[in-house]
């Protein structure tokens, strides 16, 4: 019955000629999704934003070894990232304009400042110990690197219950740990941040 499934007909077709199909063909007519071709980051250590309740804002990040890391937990119009111990890392405010303010990190600022939009507004640029950065959109990813190179410190995705943040070694050798959950918190909660 070939008329009715283009990919049965394909199937077919490579079966009598011995050729085999290791993934799904794409959708003809674009209905169907395909699947990512995304490659992992090399050497990343992953960090899960979990039990969302109801958003990134009152979280958990699970890291390696499926360990608690941080808590981000919101009170009173205002958003604290929390270390294992429940120590604040970093204190977002959401009264007026959001800001941020992380003592061993940045100085209290307005997030748009720290995380600022490009002219073009298709990226944020960031600086940490005086290194610029910036998180630019790629595939289904959000994407942290250096301007002007290629290479791919961290990225985020998202699901429908769950934010992910993958940092290569070289992320966490430059100190980018706690201001990437930082930014993964701010670009993922759907609140204005400008």
């Amino acid at each position: 019955m070939y008329g009715s499934n283009p990919f049965s007909a394909q199937d077919a077709w490579n079966a009598a000629s011995g050729q085999t199909t290791s993934a799904p063909a794409p959708s003809v007519f674009g209905a169907l999704p395909y699947p990512s071709t995304s490659s992992p980051l090399p050497g990343a250590v992953t960090f899960n934003f979990t039990s969302l309740n109801p958003t990134i804002l009152n979280c958990k990040v699970i890291g390696p070894r499926n360990e608690t890391y941080f808590r981000v937990v919101t009170d009173a119009g205002y958003t604290m990232l929390k270390d294992v111990r429940g120590s604040n890392i970093a204190v977002l405010g959401w009264q007026g304009h959001p800001t941020v303010e992380a003592p061993s990190l940045l100085t209290k600022q307005f997030v748009g400042q720290w995380l600022n939009l490009s002219t073009e507004r298709s990226q944020r640029f960031m600086v940490h110990n005086g290194v610029s950065y910036t998180w630019s959109p790629y595939d289904r990813f959000l994407q942290l690197s250096i301007p002007g190179s290629y290479d791919v410190l961290a990225r985020v995705s998202k699901t429908y219950d769950a934010v992910t943040l993958e940092l290569t070694p070289r992320a966490i050798q430059l100190g980018l740990l706690e201001v990437s959950v930082l930014a993964t918190i701010l670009l993922q909660c759907g609140k204005r941040i400008d």
